[in-house]
């Protein structure tokens, strides 16, 4: 069954050979197993000593399996599996000294891509696949070919148009960025920070700044408004500064 689904669904997807990979772990559990055992195996998984998020998503690669059995007549009904609660978000946001620290202890321009990442909240992939033609009169215009499939549009700050026009596109490739960046963390003292820190860090900074928590959305791309909720606790200060000034005047008798 994971054969006919890699070979019927899978194959087409832009994210086959990841898909793959999880297969092929999946394959020491399912070894011997029938479609029936199914809920067993997800068991199994979830006893595994790996993230929630992780388990998650073998657990939805079952999921599929069950459901698409049960559409092509190889079982009655689907298993019910119950994916884990993940209670893994991440809320590590950096202030302007702490990336321009992270940027210098780095090469040029790795520098430069921590700090264009930090000012636009790109994804890494997104980031590194830019070209000069993707920046058009100070925004940067994403195709389909993003993590929620849909287009976006963002706005250049100044420093990060002057960053794109001296370096796109990047000569770094993924591994040397990671390389750089792991040695500059631990060199800026910021040994806990992610390179995916920096796309919080850009929410933040629009939250704290005052922007609409839907504008935030849009910029960072993201598919539901629930994804964006996970900053709102940031705009608590300016929130009461925002009422702070409200009055309802008395009204005087007579």
């Amino acid at each position: 069954m994971l054969d006919r689904w890699l070979a019927e669904e899978v194959q087409h997807q832009k994210s086959a050979a990841r898909t793959r990979q999880r297969v092929n772990v999946l394959r020491d559990f399912t070894a011997g197993k029938t479609l029936g055992q199914l809920p067993e195996v997800a068991g199994q998984i979830k006893t595994a000593q790996a993230a929630p998020a992780t388990i998650n998503r073998y657990l939805s690669v079952l999921r599929r399996i069950g459901n698409l059995a049960e559409q092509w007549g190889l079982l009655e009904r689907a298993p019910r599996i119950t994916l884990l609660p993940e209670r893994n978000e991440r809320h590590v946001y950096l202030t302007p000294a702490e990336v321009q620290r992270l940027a210098r202890h780095c090469p040029a321009e790795v520098g430069d891509i921590i700090r264009f990442a930090a000012l636009t909240g790109l994804r890494r992939s997104e980031l590194l696949r830019l070209q000069p033609a993707d920046v058009r009169n100070g925004v940067i215009l994403l195709d389909a070919r993003t993590k929620s499939g849909r287009a976006r549009i963002i706005p250049l700050p100044p420093e990060a148009a002057r960053i794109a026009q001296a370096r796109l596109p990047w000569r770094v490739d993924v591994w040397a960025l990671r390389r750089d960046f792991e040695a500059a963390r631990v060199a800026a003292g910021l040994p806990h920070v992610h390179f995916h820190d920096l796309r919080h860090t850009y929410a933040s900074w629009l939250v704290q700044s005052g922007q609409s928590m839907k504008a935030v959305k849009d910029l960072l791309g993201h598919s539901t408004m629930a994804m964006t909720d996970r900053y709102a606790h940031l705009a608590a200060p300016h929130l009461v500064k925002a009422v702070s000034g409200l009055r309802i005047k008395k009204r005087r008798a007579g």
